[in-house]
């Protein structure tokens, strides 16, 4: 049998030119390193991609192209080559190109000699920036899904609790009214009624600007009268306060200001108060004591009633969870605690407790006095 030599030279060169043209395509990637992390070899597409001279490159440190917050992956990466040498490796690390940062994904492997040793480093990458801005995308719109949740859990709390607060507090008065007692008469019932729809009618209006929130826009916060604000809450829930024989003292000046979204303070303060309600001391009349002072960033209100009180040794861990309730009251939901945490902290604040069980429990709410920003854009919220 005869060989022709120049035919397999041919075949030879044909193999050779495929596997060139595979190692220098436009798609991948393709750079080997020695043992020592130096560059021994880097594809065309690759030097293109990063704007740089292969010859320049060659000898120096993989690490040089890779940014430094990366360097620690990918030295792990290259030493499981060393203990894995016939598998591959992933790793994603990011590389600094002249408009930014680029995110680039690769497969480590380990090449061997003729006699089966560790000789150099194979990595065949491609360009995954695109997927990870449409990553981080899908991660924006889940955060904006879940805030808008909580607005609409919010707004709908608002509209199932405030505005029956309202709604019980004006069946109250027309039935205290038809008793036929001396308590109220006509007059001052029509009087406490208005009261009643001039706070629901705020209500509403402070919804309307909740419902109305634009893209890209901040949380809507005014400059409120501390004292002004809950004295109008209090009128609008009169009746139910009067029937529980309870005293408001407000322990502050009243021209004090701070900045909070009506909706959100009013239902904080109702919560606080028609939660006191709740678990009055069937001891004594309830007294609940209202202050005000700043602390640094913060103005801080504090809540203090003399009701039952609450085992914050036994309940502390769930003290502010959604469907908790502690005292056995049964009108009690499990819900006005959570609001109050979920509505402070939307409006950068934070809320503590502290609690003597029979004696009394003190909230305070901490107002964040900087300009309240979303982190998020958040879309309309169709109602």
């Amino acid at each position: 049998m005869t060989f022709d030599t120049q035919e397999i030279y041919k075949e030879i060169q044909k193999e050779n030119d495929f596997y060139k043209s595979i190692i220098e395509n436009n798609s991948f990637y393709i750079i080997k390193t020695d043992l020592d992390g130096k560059y021994t070899y880097l594809n065309p597409f690759f030097c293109k991609m990063l704007s740089l001279n292969a010859d320049e490159y060659l000898g120096k440190d993989a690490l040089s192209l890779i940014i430094p917050e990366d360097h620690e992956l990918c030295k792990e990466t290259v030493m499981l080559c060393f203990s894995n040498p016939g598998e591959s490796h992933w790793v994603v690390l990011r590389k600094p190109v002249a408009k930014g940062i680029i995110a680039t994904q690769w497969e480590f492997k380990m090449l061997t000699d003729d006699l089966g040793l560790p000789s150099e480093i194979l990595s065949i990458g491609h360009d995954i920036t695109s997927l990870i801005l449409k990553q981080e995308d899908l991660q924006a719109l889940v955060g904006i899904t879940s805030e808008q949740n909580k607005r609409l859990l919010n707004f709908t709390y608002i509209v199932s609790h405030n505005i029956r607060s309202h709604v019980a507090n004006i069946i109250g008065i027309i039935n205290v009214n038809e008793m036929d007692t001396d308590e109220i008469d006509d007059k001052m019932a029509l009087g406490l009624i208005n009261v009643s729809t001039n706070s629901l009618n705020e209500t509403i209006k402070n919804l309307n600007d909740i419902i109305t929130i634009q893209t890209n826009t901040n949380l809507p916060m005014k400059e409120i009268n501390v004292h002004i604000e809950i004295h109008r809450i209090v009128q609008s829930i009169l009746i139910l306060i009067s029937n529980a024989h309870t005293t408001i003292n407000y322990l502050f000046e009243p021209k004090e200001y701070l900045k909070s979204n009506p909706a959100y303070f009013e239902s904080i303060i109702l919560n606080l108060i028609t939660n006191s309600l709740k678990y009055k001391s069937p001891e004594r009349n309830l007294v609940i004591d209202i202050d005000l002072h700043d602390e640094g960033e913060f103005k801080i209100l504090t809540f203090t009633d003399n009701g039952i009180g609450i085992d914050l040794e036994k309940y502390s861990n769930k003290l502010f969870g959604m469907y908790n309730t502690f005292n056995g009251n049964k009108d009690a939901r499990g819900l006005g605690l959570f609001i109050i945490k979920t509505q402070v902290e939307a409006m950068r604040g934070k809320i503590d407790v502290s609690s003597e069980l029979g004696s009394s429990t003190t909230f305070k709410i901490y107002f964040s006095e900087g300009q309240i920003k979303q982190d998020l854009m958040i879309s309309k919220v169709e109602i």
